[in-house]
């Protein structure tokens, strides 16, 4: 299950407790079309009808409680019972509640899931089908169980015990050691200070049954409880059903009263250094700590605005003082976030270069101290509120694809938190109407009160290697005060006034017109200069038009001492801006757009990513021209990017993580030249003049192009197409496509176990399977089949029954260029006393499904999530861009639904058992095993 941690910047920050006995309100009416109330037992309900996806809902349960209302002997519970939620019911006993949805194409972990945070537990099923009415009562029951009908049988307790100790172990992490540091320090002594939500591991090992069940017996009520119910449907009718199902679920005699935890005042300066050998980039937080108002008015909201303003326009600052100049921060951030129910902080973050930490600090202030003494510039606000502007109106032109989960997470924080739901017409017609009101005055005069002199906590985070050099309190307090009396002068801030593209561009005629079989309304034209473009308009999203385009060639034509270049090149035009505009010029000319794009380069192709409105789409034809004429390589930038790599690997170079994926990737490569993993000699090679050289070769010819274009784009998009892309330099002559550089794993089986010293023991386990193998439809089904039920018996056999590991990850993939194979991936983490049975588990599952035939109603739910998952993707312009590149590339037939229905319902348990045969017959194997080392 997913454990959410509020607390901002969890390494920064820090609670420190009393009881707060209150709960907040909000003034802003709820969104009209919401169905909502409360029943007779005090449980509330909220039902939306939304149509994205199509015959789809989502069915969440919102528990106001979580890991701060255990007692002691109960640290960990509130997270352990949500594990239990799913381990049998009054009305799904056992696995019933997984096992009833699986078989509907409702994946566990991807559509049934849930989170445990210090104030709040979140249970979600997600994209169930609601064309079956069946299955609607099925999911609210499984609500209904949750609020008070777990079974919580001693035997399933015991068994989850061993799930929740590998969850821990898998969790403890770099940065949650850190944050544990700091929780001891900060917390000073009050109950967050032992609530880290995964809980004590002694108690998980050791609680009584009792203390389980009386956690659930005191908070699982519903009182502090809520329904929520988004999707398809019909909105009141799913109301009376709430109502009949859950009304006479009865509140205990004498409930609790749910209390909330807040943070005292602290006059001085908290201060912390927090240390842990893997962490490798020392970070330094100021933080200020603020308090919610207990009622969300339209004060609170003009608030969060202008502060919102104020720390965008920072952030902007702080990006156009680090591109200019050798500087001693990486990277500068400033926001707000918050930290629990009742107080957040406004933060300034610093990642300095190795050995410069009270420079990269003083770099922080100084323009933090620049932005509070002379405020910002009118164009500066401008800018800001133009952008904001833009969001709503790109979000209200696309109202029909709101997403139901998000809509759902939307109505949870009502509940939990009051945070504002309404409408979006309306939240812009508010925000519109605050904008025109807010003064630049305003806005300098918040800035100000950001700073404050108490309740401020200062810390920083890094490595515990011995000649890790860190700053002392002294020293970064003086920095704070030096600033307030340091000469500076008023930003000044410079704009490029022209258009992106000032030539006139000759364009080019289409030479040859036809349409794409298997889908008529797609259009594939061949321009004047060689180009080629797809065009295939939808109503899918009524604002949205995506494009993708790819040329053979790729990294298989640049030589091998210069592959590193080519992997920073793409960053470095990215970086660096475009034509007269450097990227932050850039970034202000395309303020108010909805645009993007994106170059690649992989090992066979080059290419772009973009999307944009329909009003921006000549923006981003525009921004795909500049790419290929006037790219932009920008020195400084070069240098800025190198200097962060080496301090990275400086950092990093020892580090657990780093050597284990090296290891990895080395096998899977079998130490080819040309997969280089980050070192010094991979630094030594990058050059600048190099990078500027592959960008300019492998984006310099039309006519080796394919464009393609989907979405709700304009009528005049042909001519669009033909001034912007017609424009842009080819060569006929000089089409290209790429070698064949195979890289493979040797033949056969290559091992390598690494063993490491850990502050927490645990085997890290990866497994990779590698075969020439041709590529169909059916085939990737199968493989889809056999990745799913090998998933199915790892779940049942390391996680549930040996509680060996948290989870194991099992992913399959055709790469079907240069040559055509399979790949089978299988990573865990697991205990190091069961990690040799456990891989032999692995082995012995790949070994009897190409033995003996599947389960029969595994292989039918199966087949149900990928007819589902299809029925859902066909909604969406993305799944047909990829159907029209395939088509391009591997003359791929676009399949109809009825047909791809077909296929699925035809595969045989015998199919899946021959072809699993056939795949892992001899296959290249890459196994690794990082252990701890023994003392």
């Amino acid at each position: 299950m997913k454990v959410f941690q509020l607390k901002y910047v969890a390494a920064f920050t820090c609670l420190i407790s009393f009881n707060c006995w209150s709960q907040y309100k909000t003034t802003f009416p709820l969104n009209q079309n919401v169905v909502s109330g409360t029943l007779k037992n005090g449980m509330k309900y909220y039902v939306l009808h939304n149509e994205w996806p199509k015959e789809r809902a989502c069915f969440y349960f919102v528990q106001n409680v979580g890991a701060i209302l255990e007692n002691d002997n109960q640290n960990g519970l509130a997270h352990f019972l949500e594990h239990m939620a799913f381990n049998g019911t009054k009305n799904f006993p056992d696995k019933g509640v997984i096992n009833m949805l699986e078989k509907n194409g409702v994946r566990f972990g991807a559509d049934i899931n849930a989170y445990t945070d210090v104030d709040e537990t979140v249970y979600n099923l997600s994209n169930v089908p609601t064309t079956n009415q069946k299955l609607i009562d099925s999911s609210l029951l499984v609500l209904h169980d949750w609020s008070g009908f777990l079974s919580l049988k001693d035997k399933e307790i015991d068994a989850e015990r061993g799930v929740i100790r590998e969850e821990w172990r898998t969790r403890r992490d770099a940065s949650f050691r850190l944050r544990l540091q700091t929780d001891k320090v900060l917390y000073k002594g009050s109950k967050y200070a032992d609530r880290d939500v995964i809980g004590d591991l002694n108690i998980i090992n050791t609680f009584e049954h009792k203390a389980l069940k009386d956690y659930y017996a005191k908070w699982y009520r519903p009182d502090l409880q809520a329904v929520v119910v988004v999707g398809d449907v019909d909105a009141k009718e799913i109301e009376k059903k709430i109502i009949a199902m859950f009304s006479d679920i009865k509140m205990p005699a004498n409930p609790a009263e749910r209390y909330y935890v807040s943070i005292p005042e602290n006059k001085k300066m908290d201060f912390l250094i927090a240390k842990d050998k893997e962490v490798g980039q020392m970070n330094v937080a100021l933080s200020f700590k603020k308090k919610y108002p207990l009622v969300k008015d339209e004060t609170w909201e003009q608030k969060q605005l202008i502060n919102s303003l104020c720390a965008n326009m920072l952030n902007r600052r702080y990006q156009n003082y680090l591109k200019n100049g050798d500087k001693a921060a990486l990277a500068i951030q400033a926001g707000e976030g918050g930290i629990s129910r009742l107080e957040y902080t406004f933060g300034l973050y610093v990642s300095p270069k190795n050995g410069q930490t009270e420079t990269a600090f003083l770099e922080m202030m100084t323009e933090f101290e620049r932005a509070k003494r002379f405020g910002f510039v009118a164009s500066e606000f401008e800018r800001n509120k133009k952008e904001i502007i833009s969001y709503y109106e790109n979000l209200l032109r696309n109202q029909d694809k709101l997403n139901s989960d998000d809509l759902s997470m939307g109505l949870a924080y009502y509940y939990l938190k009051a945070d504002p739901f309404q409408e979006d017409r309306v939240s812009f017609e508010d925000t519109k109407r605050r904008l025109s009101t807010i003064t630049l005055e305003q806005i300098n005069a918040a800035v100000k009160e950001l700073q404050t002199n108490e309740n401020v906590f200062l810390s920083v985070t890094g490595s515990d290697k011995e000649n890790t050099v860190y700053p002392t309190q002294a020293a970064l307090e003086k920095i704070i005060a030096d600033v307030k009396t340091m000469p500076l002068e008023a930003y000044k801030e410079t704009t490029v006034d022209e258009k992106l593209i000032s030539e006139t561009l000759k364009g080019s005629k289409v030479v040859k017109e036809s349409v794409i079989e298997d889908l008529p309304n797609a259009k594939k034209y061949v321009l004047e200069n060689g180009a080629t473009v797809v065009l295939y308009k939808t109503a899918l999203s009524q604002d949205e038009v995506l494009f993708s385009a790819y040329s053979n060639g790729g990294s298989s034509l640049i030589k091998t001492e210069d592959i590193p270049s080519s992997q920073i090149a793409i960053s470095l035009s990215d970086n660096s801006g475009l034509g007269n505009f450097d990227v932050e010029a850039l970034t202000d000319k395309l303020t108010g757009k909805n645009v993007a794009i994106k170059p690649t380069l992989n090992a066979v192709q080059e290419g772009f990513q973009g999307n944009s409105s329909k009003q921006d789409v000549e923006t981003l034809l525009q921004l795909l021209y500049m790419q290929f004429e006037q790219p932009r390589f920008d020195e400084n930038q070069y240098t800025k990017m190198v200097t962060k790599l080496q301090n990275s690997l400086d950092n990093n170079l020892t580090n657990d993580n780093k050597v284990y994926t090296d290891t990895i990737s080395l096998l899977n490569s079998n130490h080819n030249p040309r997969v280089p993993i980050f070192d010094q000699k991979y630094m030594s090679q990058l050059d600048f003049n190099k990078a500027q050289q592959i960008y300019k070769e492998r984006f310099q010819n039309a006519a080796d192009f394919n464009f393609f274009f989907v979405g709700n784009f304009p009528d005049n998009m042909l001519e669009l197409v033909q001034q912007y892309i017609g424009s842009i330099f080819s060569d006929k002559n000089q089409l290209e496509t790429f070698k064949n550089i195979s890289i493979t794993p040797k033949k056969g089986i290559s091992k390598s176990t690494i063993l490491r010293d850990m502050a927490v023991p645990k085997t890290s386990i990866y497994l990779r399977l590698t075969k020439e193998s041709a590529y169909t439809l059916e085939d990737n089904l199968k493989l889809y089949l056999i990745k799913e039920l090998l998933s199915k018996k790892y779940l049942e056999i390391i996680r549930e029954s040996e509680g060996g590991s948290y989870g194991v990850n099992v992913s399959t993939s055709f790469k079907r260029l240069p040559v055509s194979n399979f790949s089978m991936e299988i990573s865990f983490d697991s205990n190091p006393e069961k990690s040799d049975k456990l891989l032999k588990v692995v082995y012995e599952q790949i070994a009897l499904i190409q033995k003996n035939l599947g389960n029969a109603e595994d292989i039918k739910s199966i087949k149900n999530t990928l007819l589902k998952l299809n029925k859902e993707s066909i909604d969406k312009n993305s799944f047909w861009l990829s159907k029209l590149i395939s088509k391009s590339l591997y003359n791929e037939p676009i399949v109809t639904e009825t047909a791809y229905e077909k296929i699925v319902n035809d595969i045989t348990a015998e199919d899946i058992r021959t072809y699993a045969k056939k795949i892992f017959a001899d296959p290249n194997i890459v196994e690794v095993m990082m252990r701890p080392k023994t003392k």
